[in-house]
């Protein structure tokens, strides 16, 4: 977890200074790195670097702990795919919101790994 807490901290330094697209990136690498937590603690397996698989190691892993965040996962690694790997603008609006959405997802992580 330390990693993704590292990418959170980058995210907001990045919000803070207008840097909308390193924000968002950052945000979801948090989650990728939490989620690589949860499945190592759960399952102990740590997905390659197909997100395909790291959802799917993801609901297997869920199934530890009757729930998982399968859905919100996919739909951050899709809007990072359709933001950052283009030449297409990120709002800062869409940056606070997706470090928030990451934010939630770490604390649902720390908590099932507690």
């Amino acid at each position: 977890m330390e990693t993704a807490e590292e990418f959170i901290r980058s995210a907001k330094d990045n919000l803070e200074k207008e840097r909308y697209k390193a924000s968002l990136d950052h945000s979801i690498d948090a989650v990728i790195a939490a989620n690589d937590a949860f499945t190592i603690f759960f399952i102990e397996q740590i997905p390659s670097t197909d997100h395909k698989e790291a959802i799917s190691l993801h609901k297997e892993a869920g199934k530890k702990v009757g729930e998982n965040k399968a859905n919100e996962i996919a739909l951050l690694l899709e809007e990072r795919h359709r933001r950052t790997y283009r030449s297409v603008p990120v709002t800062g609006n869409l940056a606070e919101i997706t470090l928030k959405k990451s934010q939630r997802f770490l604390e649902w992580v720390k908590s099932k790994i507690a």
